[in-house]
Protein backbone atom coordinates (compact mmCIF):
# COMPACT_ATOMS: atom_id res chain seq x y z
CA UNK A 1 0.00 0.00 0.00
CA UNK A 2 2.82 2.51 1.02
CA UNK A 3 5.21 1.89 -2.36
CA UNK A 4 2.45 2.22 -4.58
CA UNK A 5 0.86 5.26 -2.73
CA UNK A 6 4.06 6.62 -3.43
CA UNK A 7 4.00 5.85 -6.93
CA UNK A 8 1.19 7.16 -7.52
CA UNK A 9 1.51 10.81 -5.19
CA UNK A 10 4.70 11.26 -7.49
CA UNK A 11 2.62 10.79 -10.94
CA UNK A 12 -0.27 13.10 -9.57
CA UNK A 13 2.55 15.67 -8.26
CA UNK A 14 4.11 15.70 -12.08
CA UNK A 15 0.76 15.84 -13.64
CA UNK A 16 -0.12 18.74 -12.01
CA UNK A 17 3.69 20.05 -12.37
CA UNK A 18 3.37 19.47 -16.22
CA UNK A 19 -0.23 21.01 -16.16
CA UNK A 20 0.87 24.33 -14.51
CA UNK A 21 4.05 24.44 -17.39
CA UNK A 22 1.14 24.02 -20.05
CA UNK A 23 -0.96 26.68 -18.49
CA UNK A 24 1.73 29.74 -18.43
CA UNK A 25 1.14 32.74 -20.62
CA UNK A 26 5.11 31.63 -22.31
CA UNK A 27 4.29 27.87 -22.08
CA UNK A 28 7.37 25.72 -22.28
CA UNK A 29 5.49 22.62 -23.49
CA UNK A 30 3.50 22.34 -26.16
CA UNK A 31 1.02 18.76 -25.27
CA UNK A 32 0.68 16.87 -21.99
CA UNK A 33 3.19 14.09 -21.98
CA UNK A 34 2.00 10.64 -20.77
CA UNK A 35 3.27 9.57 -17.38
CA UNK A 36 4.03 6.15 -16.65
CA UNK A 37 5.15 4.32 -13.47
CA UNK A 38 7.70 1.48 -14.76
CA UNK A 39 10.98 0.75 -16.38
CA UNK A 40 11.98 2.98 -19.39
CA UNK A 41 11.93 0.30 -22.02
CA UNK A 42 8.26 -0.90 -21.57
CA UNK A 43 7.90 3.05 -21.99
CA UNK A 44 9.80 3.26 -24.56
CA UNK A 45 8.15 -0.22 -26.02
CA UNK A 46 4.62 1.90 -25.72
CA UNK A 47 5.53 4.67 -27.42
CA UNK A 48 7.10 2.46 -30.19
CA UNK A 49 4.66 0.00 -31.15
CA UNK A 50 1.82 2.19 -30.62
CA UNK A 51 1.90 4.26 -34.35
CA UNK A 52 -1.20 6.64 -32.33
CA UNK A 53 1.77 7.30 -29.34
CA UNK A 54 5.00 7.55 -31.74
CA UNK A 55 4.36 11.78 -31.21
CA UNK A 56 3.45 11.38 -27.67
CA UNK A 57 6.01 12.21 -25.05
CA UNK A 58 6.21 10.44 -21.90
CA UNK A 59 7.78 10.82 -18.67
CA UNK A 60 8.76 7.11 -16.73
CA UNK A 61 9.06 7.41 -12.74
CA UNK A 62 10.92 3.92 -12.34
CA UNK A 63 11.23 3.14 -9.09
CA UNK A 64 14.38 0.98 -8.71
CA UNK A 65 15.72 0.53 -5.41
CA UNK A 66 14.23 0.80 -1.88
CA UNK A 67 16.53 0.68 1.14
CA UNK A 68 16.21 0.31 4.75
CA UNK A 69 16.76 3.30 6.98
CA UNK A 70 18.51 3.17 10.54
CA UNK A 71 16.97 1.27 13.05
CA UNK A 72 15.85 2.62 16.78
CA UNK A 73 16.84 0.60 19.88
CA UNK A 74 13.14 1.48 21.19
CA UNK A 75 11.28 0.19 17.88
CA UNK A 76 9.32 -3.36 18.23
CA UNK A 77 7.28 -4.90 15.61
CA UNK A 78 4.22 -2.99 15.46
CA UNK A 79 6.20 -0.25 14.79
CA UNK A 80 6.26 1.23 10.71
CA UNK A 81 9.83 0.17 8.98
CA UNK A 82 10.93 3.34 7.37
CA UNK A 83 12.33 3.11 3.81
CA UNK A 84 13.90 5.07 1.32
CA UNK A 85 12.79 4.60 -2.10
CA UNK A 86 15.18 5.56 -5.13
CA UNK A 87 13.83 6.53 -8.35
CA UNK A 88 14.56 7.34 -11.93
CA UNK A 89 12.71 9.68 -13.65
CA UNK A 90 13.27 9.71 -17.44
CA UNK A 91 12.20 11.76 -20.18
CA UNK A 92 11.26 10.16 -23.85
CA UNK A 93 10.14 12.93 -25.89
CA UNK A 94 8.18 11.97 -29.03
CA UNK A 95 8.71 12.65 -33.31
CA UNK A 96 6.25 15.10 -33.87
CA UNK A 97 6.77 17.70 -36.60
CA UNK A 98 9.41 19.62 -36.98
CA UNK A 99 10.02 19.36 -32.47
CA UNK A 100 13.21 17.07 -32.04
CA UNK A 101 12.46 14.93 -29.18
CA UNK A 102 15.56 16.09 -27.63
CA UNK A 103 14.17 19.61 -27.35
CA UNK A 104 11.27 18.25 -25.37
CA UNK A 105 12.85 15.95 -23.12
CA UNK A 106 15.04 19.15 -21.97
CA UNK A 107 11.76 20.51 -21.18
CA UNK A 108 10.02 17.78 -19.46
CA UNK A 109 13.28 17.53 -17.07
CA UNK A 110 13.72 21.21 -16.89
CA UNK A 111 9.64 21.52 -15.20
CA UNK A 112 10.41 18.03 -13.22
CA UNK A 113 13.41 19.58 -11.48
CA UNK A 114 12.25 22.85 -11.17
CA UNK A 115 9.15 21.49 -9.50
CA UNK A 116 11.31 18.99 -6.94
CA UNK A 117 13.60 22.23 -6.11
CA UNK A 118 10.66 24.16 -4.88
CA UNK A 119 8.45 21.47 -3.26
CA UNK A 120 11.06 19.14 -1.46
CA UNK A 121 8.41 18.00 0.60
CA UNK A 122 5.74 15.16 -0.85
CA UNK A 123 2.89 14.57 1.05
CA UNK A 124 1.10 11.35 1.12
CA UNK A 125 -2.52 11.53 1.57
CA UNK A 126 -5.61 8.52 2.38
CA UNK A 127 -9.09 9.67 1.76
CA UNK A 128 -8.02 13.15 1.58
CA UNK A 129 -6.11 12.87 5.04
CA UNK A 130 -2.02 13.43 4.90
CA UNK A 131 -0.81 10.51 6.53
CA UNK A 132 2.97 10.72 6.20
CA UNK A 133 5.92 13.50 4.68
CA UNK A 134 8.78 12.90 2.70
CA UNK A 135 11.72 14.74 1.85
CA UNK A 136 12.57 14.29 -2.13
CA UNK A 137 16.42 14.41 -1.73
CA UNK A 138 17.95 14.97 -5.51
CA UNK A 139 20.26 11.94 -5.97
CA UNK A 140 23.00 12.36 -8.66
CA UNK A 141 24.26 9.91 -10.73
CA UNK A 142 27.09 9.24 -11.76
CA UNK A 143 28.11 7.83 -15.34
CA UNK A 144 28.78 4.23 -13.69
CA UNK A 145 24.73 4.46 -11.74
CA UNK A 146 23.56 5.26 -15.77
CA UNK A 147 25.55 2.77 -17.23
CA UNK A 148 24.67 -0.16 -14.67
CA UNK A 149 20.36 1.24 -14.83
CA UNK A 150 19.89 1.06 -18.19
CA UNK A 151 22.55 -1.79 -19.00
CA UNK A 152 19.05 -3.27 -17.75
CA UNK A 153 16.72 -1.52 -20.11
CA UNK A 154 16.70 -4.28 -23.21
CA UNK A 155 19.37 -1.87 -25.57
CA UNK A 156 17.14 0.76 -25.20
CA UNK A 157 18.87 4.02 -26.26
CA UNK A 158 20.27 6.36 -22.72
CA UNK A 159 17.39 9.03 -22.27
CA UNK A 160 17.95 12.44 -20.11
CA UNK A 161 17.11 11.14 -16.69
CA UNK A 162 16.79 12.35 -12.87
CA UNK A 163 17.62 10.67 -9.56
CA UNK A 164 15.38 11.03 -6.47
CA UNK A 165 15.40 9.63 -3.11
CA UNK A 166 12.18 9.57 -1.35
CA UNK A 167 12.79 9.67 2.70
CA UNK A 168 11.00 8.69 5.16
CA UNK A 169 8.12 6.20 3.49
CA UNK A 170 6.35 4.45 6.85
CA UNK A 171 5.37 0.70 5.79
CA UNK A 172 2.63 0.63 7.22
CA UNK A 173 1.21 3.71 6.88
CA UNK A 174 -0.11 4.09 10.39
CA UNK A 175 0.76 6.35 13.72
CA UNK A 176 3.91 5.44 15.65
CA UNK A 177 2.74 3.30 18.96
CA UNK A 178 2.63 4.74 21.98
CA UNK A 179 4.97 3.96 24.54
CA UNK A 180 3.89 4.54 28.65
CA UNK A 181 7.69 5.16 29.13
CA UNK A 182 9.99 3.24 31.39
CA UNK A 183 8.67 1.78 34.32
CA UNK A 184 9.29 4.47 37.35
CA UNK A 185 10.71 3.09 40.30
CA UNK A 186 9.77 5.30 43.31
CA UNK A 187 12.25 5.49 46.62
CA UNK A 188 11.44 7.01 49.92
CA UNK A 189 13.90 7.78 51.56
CA UNK A 190 13.82 8.14 55.35
CA UNK A 191 15.05 10.96 56.73
CA UNK A 192 16.94 11.40 60.28
CA UNK A 193 16.48 14.52 62.33
CA UNK A 194 19.70 16.50 63.40
CA UNK A 195 18.62 15.84 66.62
CA UNK A 196 18.45 12.28 66.50
CA UNK A 197 21.32 12.01 64.39
CA UNK A 198 23.24 11.22 67.57
CA UNK A 199 21.31 8.47 69.06
CA UNK A 200 22.94 5.01 68.81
Amino acid sequence: MSLKLLAKAVQSLLHDALSDALNKPDPSLNKMPQIVIGPPHETAKQQENNAAASDEDFLSVFFYRIGYSAFSTDTTSKDPLYLNAFCLISALGGRSGDIMPGDTELELIGVVLEYFHRNPILKLAVNGVAVAHLQVVPTPLSLEDINHLWATQNQTPYRLSLGYEFALLPLPLESRAEYGGLPVQTIVLNTVSMEESGKP
